[in-house]
C-alpha cells in the first residue's frame, strides 16, 4: 500500500467515471440517480464538465504515481484525502434523500478505502513508492 498503487489505482478508477460522466451522461444517470429523468439539458452539461474534471484529476494522479514523496505527491495525496471525504459526505446525502440508487453506497465504500489508504500515508514521512 504505497503512493504509487494508491495513485495507479486513483488514476484509472477516476478516469472510468470521467470518461463515463463525459461522453456518457445519460447512461451514468441510469445508473445512479433514482429519477433519470433529472438529466436535462443543463444537468448533462455540469455532468460533463465535471467528468473532464475527473479525467484532469486522474492525468494529475498518474503523472506523480512514481514520486508520492515529492511536494506535488505530498498535494495530490491531501487532495485525494479530501476530495473523498467531501464524497462521502455528498454520496451518503444523496441516497438517504432518494437522489441516488443504493449504488451509491459503493462510491461511499470506494471513497472510505481511499481516505483511508491515502491517510495513512499522508501521515507518513516517508511515502515509498516502489
Amino acid at each position: 500500500m504505497n503512493a504509487k498503487n494508491l495513485f495507479t489505482f486513483v488514476a484509472v478508477i477516476v478516469s472510468l467515471f470521467g470518461l463515463g460522466l463525459t461522453f456518457a451522461p445519460d447512461f451514468m444517470a441510469g445508473q445512479y440517480l433514482t429519477n433519470p429523468s433529472w438529466m436535462n439539458d443543463g444537468a448533462k452539461l455540469v455532468a460533463q464538465g465535471w467528468g473532464t474534471t475527473l479525467i484532469a484529476y486522474a492525468a494529475g494522479c498518474w503523472y506523480v504515481r512514481n514520486d508520492g514523496s515529492s511536494s506535488g505527491g505530498k498535494v495530490m495525496l491531501l487532495l485525494v484525502l479530501l476530495s473523498n471525504l467531501a464524497l462521502i459526505v455528498i454520496h451518503t446525502l444523496a441516497v438517504l434523500n432518494g437522489v441516488e440508487k443504493a449504488i451509491g453506497w459503493g462510491q461511499v465504500l470506494l471513497s472510505l478505502v481511499l481516505v483511508a489508504w491515502s491517510g495513512m500515508l499522508f501521515r507518513q514521512t516517508d511515502r515509498v513508492v516502489a
